[in-house]
């Protein structure tokens, strides 16, 4: 008798489904589907920030670099030590001016000759104007000679000679006498001018005898041996350096943000990428992977309690957008080359959207077209859900409490209410 029920039983749910289906498949008429929503999710506005992480580490933002100039005389002493801290004036190393005084004299000495040079031609000058000055008063003076000549047949004639004016002759020679002094004036003068220059120049080495720090920071190195370069000194101001591989380089642009974290801390700071260098580190080989430095600018000066060499982890942000609405991944569905999702309306119906979607981030993704922050996205998809259509969800009597009404905003509660209308 059990038997027979069961069968019957059965044989009335599969009657059943078969009509349904049936009716389905052959209504001439749409049939108002209900889609039962078991799960959904809220399209969010947030930042996306897609990032490249890469080793770094504290190092100096510059370096003074002081090299033995032996044309500033000979070297004194270094007025600083290893590890000193300096400041910009501070003296750090001096030279002996006892070289640049004896080329001081030299230089003067030649000036003074040549000036005594240049005054005695000043007087021959003078004295050949005066000359001058006395032929131009003096008469034009005047000879002339008559001369027998014999010719090859013995005859004799006489031959007149024109009258030779030496006074002219005289003013003449002068003259140029006096424009060759000039010259030779105007060429010692020269070599004063050039001398002068020198000494000048060598009386601001006398300035330069002590050389002076220019940035806050520590001497690094000194080298006693003068082997250039003879002392180093690294600013307190910090940077952040490190190295990329032949793809990485290829995606940092200088101006690009940078995330800066600790190990084991909570610390952050920012900067930005200040140089990436297009040339390798070492000299490239064929089959050997190449690498190039990067530098970071912070933001903001660090507080004092890095110290160089320290290792930081970098995050060099590639790609940002800020206030993007976005929805999981799994959301979208691909057909026909477009990318669509349902979306549950107001009015308590389903609408099937076509979407324009940007960034991608791990399991998240912009949406610049088709939702709007706020909507309710369909997360599990029903097999046959059907756009236009109304939907249902599961009750959830737990979630509708005094409490979790008291937590939501006013706001929040009259967009609850209205919904609730605009489905009816």
């Amino acid at each position: 008798m059990k038997l027979k029920w069961k069968l019957l039983i059965a044989a009335v749910i599969t009657l059943f489904i078969a009509l349904n289906i049936t009716l389905i498949f052959t209504s001439e008429k749409e049939i108002n589907r209900v889609n039962y929503i078991s799960r959904w999710t809220v399209a969010n506005e947030q930042d996306l920030i897609e990032t490249l992480p890469v080793a770094g580490m504290f190092m100096p933002k510059e370096e003074q670099i002081f090299y033995h100039d032996q044309d500033k005389g000979s070297f004194q002493g270094f007025l600083v030590e290893k590890g000193q801290a300096v400041e910009p004036g501070t003296a750090v190393l001096e030279y002996s001016p006892q070289n640049i005084n004896e080329t001081k004299s030299a230089f003067q000495m030649e000036i003074d000759r040549l000036n005594q040079e240049v005054a005695s031609l000043d007087q021959h000058i003078s004295q050949m104007e005066q000359l001058l000055a006395t032929s131009n008063t003096m008469p034009a003076s005047s000879t002339g000679t008559s001369q027998q000549l014999q010719t090859p047949n013995d005859d004799s004639i006489i031959v007149q000679v024109e009258p030779f004016d030496s006074t002219a002759y005289i003013q003449q020679s002068i003259a140029r006498d006096i424009e060759n002094k000039e010259l030779d004036k105007s060429k010692l003068e020269s070599e004063i001018e050039k001398y002068e220059e020198m000494l000048t120049a060598a009386d601001s080495s006398m300035i330069e005898l002590t050389a002076e720090s220019m940035i806050s920071g520590t001497v690094k190195e000194l080298k006693h041996t003068l082997e250039n370069p003879i002392l180093t000194i690294i600013s307190n101001e910090q940077k952040i350096e490190g190295e990329l591989t032949e793809d990485e380089v290829q995606q940092i642009l200088p101006g690009m943000k940078v995330l800066i974290t600790y190990e084991n801390s909570n610390k952050q700071l920012e900067g930005t990428i200040d140089t990436v260098s297009v040339y390798p580190e070492e000299t490239p080989e064929i089959g050997k992977e190449n690498s190039y430095l990067y530098t970071v600018q912070l933001t903001e000066p660090e507080d004092g309690t890095s110290v160089f060499g320290q290792h930081v982890n970098v995050k060099i942000v590639t790609n940002e957008v800020q206030g993007a609405t976005t929805v999981p991944v799994k959301t979208i569905k691909h057909t026909d080359k477009k990318q669509v999702s349902y979306i549950l309306g107001a009015g308590g119906y389903v609408e099937r959207r076509q979407l324009d979607t940007g960034m991608k981030l791990d399991h998240t993704v912009e949406v610049q077209k088709g939702v709007e922050a706020g909507e309710l996205i369909v997360l599990d998809r029903p097999l046959l859900i059907k756009s236009n259509h109304p939907f249902i969800t599961p009750l959830s009597p737990t979630k509708n409490t005094k409490a979790s009404y008291g937590a939501m905003s006013g706001m929040e509660i009259f967009k609850t209410i209205s919904k609730g209308f605009l489905s009816r």
